[in-house]
């Protein structure tokens, strides 16, 4: 794909310092004159009356998202983190684990710690739709954000309104209640100081960007691509012409990064939270088995949206007169091989793509063009009257999502768990899935304790590999459930280790329903 030739900073390049800010203003261009499109993506027009469209379009993804993060509690992981909040919130950080028999005081660090205090604290203090009302706004400020950012990098709200409607469902389709929605946050306003620089916060990256980086690396792993995102932003800058330490925007972005870095260590681990990332990492041969490390599905939902992202970005981007930069490209293929690689970043590449995009397909614009003017009084007055009713609709799904059951927990054992302790078992220790222990262990801990949970960067690589052999009816399957004392089975109806449990004489079915099974020790006092 050819590259844009010409100067880098020539104040005529669409692509300026400024990034395709569309602005203008001190920060319009590397001269400081106005950018591309000057005052098209602005929400209203000087001497404009009404509400314009530009705020309506605004309105209406940031009621999709609302709707999106309103959804109610059901991620497996999220109980997890919630229990930890609990946890944190009568005992202080967690050093060591308290959850499992199997691996019991096992260092543990608490990543997500900052994200879990707050799901703790908002459950005792308004119940849990405090924390569906919490991930409500974080969904509404990531796709209002998205939609600004497309909409000035493009100057073109139906085309804005389009790119943003392919990443909506990308993102809402990866949407989750865990600490990554707090990683989106902060990506989208990282992506935001970086594609914007004539914004509040891009004005103040020396105070802005420590702020948005330590909150994010105490709320989720992901921090480390933010970094891997500005490193690469002022790497293809610097190809472009634009050195960090030549250029004043650049430099205050090093220096910005700089400083948040050193701030990072300010948290309750010191150096082990900020090295978590690499540790995960490095545990490449547990994670591939895990679904959100696996390479995507083109075929489920999340992978047919990217799909079709991806798509049209590639449409637009090679049929576009607007080339992108050299920065452009090395700032997009790593984010896009990382989305091939996991599931879990496609959510991270859509974000940092879509300004890419957005400018490849902004329209060319002379001064004074009927777009630039006004909006016509028609135009304003059904503005208002959309944005009346997208307010009624945000109330109307708000008053829903207060009515009803916080939680979903179709698929969790709830009813095998009723019925164990409704026979007053005696084994406190629970042997099922890694995805049903997360619920299990915010319904019922510390009354009981599970074999092993989604925390792969916790459990010793030992203890998951016997988990793994256990769950896949391995040879050795009874012999370490005797290893490691298990008393009690709930597992799935129908996968293979409820049918060897069934066919053993060392064990006895004492509950069964249409999804889960329940299996005790005929001779419980054997393993004494």
């Amino acid at each position: 794909m050819a590259v844009l030739d010409v100067d880098p900073l020539d104040p005529r390049r669409w692509h300026d310092d400024a990034v395709g800010n569309g602005d203008g203003g001190p920060d319009g261009g590397p001269d400081g004159g106005p950018g591309p499109g000057v005052g098209a993506g602005a929400a209203a027009r000087p001497g404009g009356r009404g509400v314009s469209l530009a705020v309506a379009f605004t309105a209406a993804f940031a009621l999709g998202g609302w709707k999106i993060g309103l959804q109610r509690l059901h991620d497996n992981s999220f109980f997890v983190h919630l229990t930890t909040g609990r946890w944190i919130l009568d005992h202080g950080i967690p050093r060591h684990d308290m959850y499992s028999f199997s691996a019991p005081g096992t260092r543990f660090i608490a990543q997500s710690w900052l994200a879990e205090l707050v799901y703790g604290a908002l459950e005792r203090s308004v119940g849990v739709i405090g924390i569906r009302l919490l991930m409500g706004v974080c969904s509404a400020m990531v796709m209002t954000a998205l939609f600004r950012l497309a909409l000035r990098c493009c100057n073109d709200r139906l085309r804005a309104a389009g790119l943003t409607l392919l990443a909506f469902a990308v993102v809402a389709a990866m949407w989750s209640e865990r600490p990554l929605a707090f990683g989106l946050v902060g990506l989208a306003a990282l992506v935001w100081m970086v594609e914007v620089p004539s914004s509040l916060m891009a004005r103040s990256t020396v105070f802005a960007l420590p702020v948005v980086m330590w909150l994010w690396a105490n709320t989720h792993g992901s921090f480390a691509l933010g970094y891997l995102y500005l490193g690469l932003h002022l790497g293809g800058r610097a190809l472009d012409g634009a050195r960090p330490t030549a250029g004043t925007r650049e430099r205050a972005l090093l220096r910005s990064g700089l400083v948040s870095f050193a701030v990072l260590f300010v948290n309750p681990y010191g150096i082990s939270l900020i090295t978590f990332p690499v540790g995960l990492l490095r545990r490449g041969g547990v994670l591939r088995d895990v679904v959100e490390w696996m390479s995507p599905d083109f075929h489920a939902q999340a992978g047919m949206a990217f799909a079709a992202f991806l798509t049209v970005a590639i449409v637009v981007l090679v049929g576009s007169s607007h080339r992108p930069s050299r920065r452009d490209l090395i700032v997009t293929l790593p984010f896009v091989l990382m989305s091939f690689w996991a599931l879990r970043n496609l959510a991270i590449a859509t974000i940092v793509m879509l300004p890419v995009v957005a400018r490849a397909a902004a329209r060319d614009r002379v001064a004074h063009e009927p777009d630039e003017v006004d909006e016509a009084p028609v135009a304003n007055r059904f503005a208002g009257v959309v944005l009346v009713g997208l307010v009624g609709l945000a109330a109307i799904f708000t008053l829903q999502a207060v009515s009803q059951p916080s939680y979903d927990l179709r698929g969790y054992s709830v009813g095998a768990m009723r019925a164990l302790v409704k026979q007053g078992s005696t084994s406190k220790d629970i042997f099922t899935t890694d995805a049903n222990a997360g619920w299990l262990l915010a319904a019922h801990y510390p009354q009981f304790h599970v074999f092993m949970d989604d925390r792969y960067d916790m459990y010793p690589v030992s203890v998951i590999n016997d988990y793994s052999k256990i769950s896949a009816g391995d040879p050795s399957w009874a012999a370490l459930l005797t290893k490691y004392h298990v008393k009690t089975v709930v597992w799935p109806r129908t996968r293979s280790l409820s049918q060897l449990l069934a066919q053993s004489p060392q064990w006895v079915r004492t509950y069964r329903d249409k999804s889960w099974v329940v299996y005790v020790r005929a001779c419980p006092g054997c393993l004494a």
